[in-house]
């Protein structure tokens, strides 16, 4: 899996890219109702409504990268559909990886 380019295409808003690097059966959290999201169709509507309201640029600061995971520090900056800031950020991102693809996202804070 390539981080990097995950990460790229996330803050591109590069939907179909992104979609092909998730798991068929990808567990995405939602964080406006604080639940999951569940499949790549799923998380695509998502971030496609996502979008008319908010921008993301999401860049990996630092990855510690096995076969079946990724820890990823990532650097967050939401803007509004203006391109106003609403918040510059660091938060950790879990991905579980599956075949090569991203089959779980947890997002949570970064160690201090």
């Amino acid at each position: 899996m390539d981080v990097t380019a995950f990460y790229a295409d996330w803050s591109a808003a590069d939907l179909p890219a992104m979609v092909a690097r998730l798991h068929p059966q990808v567990d995405w959290p939602e964080p406006w109702s604080g639940g999951r999201l569940r499949g790549p169709a799923a998380v695509a509507g998502h971030l496609a409504d996502q979008r008319r309201d908010v921008r993301f640029t999401v860049v990996p600061l630092h990855v510690v990268q096995t076969h079946q995971a990724a820890v990823v520090t990532v650097h967050q900056v939401v803007r509004d559909a203006d391109g106003d800031p609403l918040s510059d950020t660091t938060v950790l991102h879990t991905l579980t990886l599956d075949d090569g693809l991203v089959r779980r996202l947890d997002v949570g804070e970064p160690p201090p």
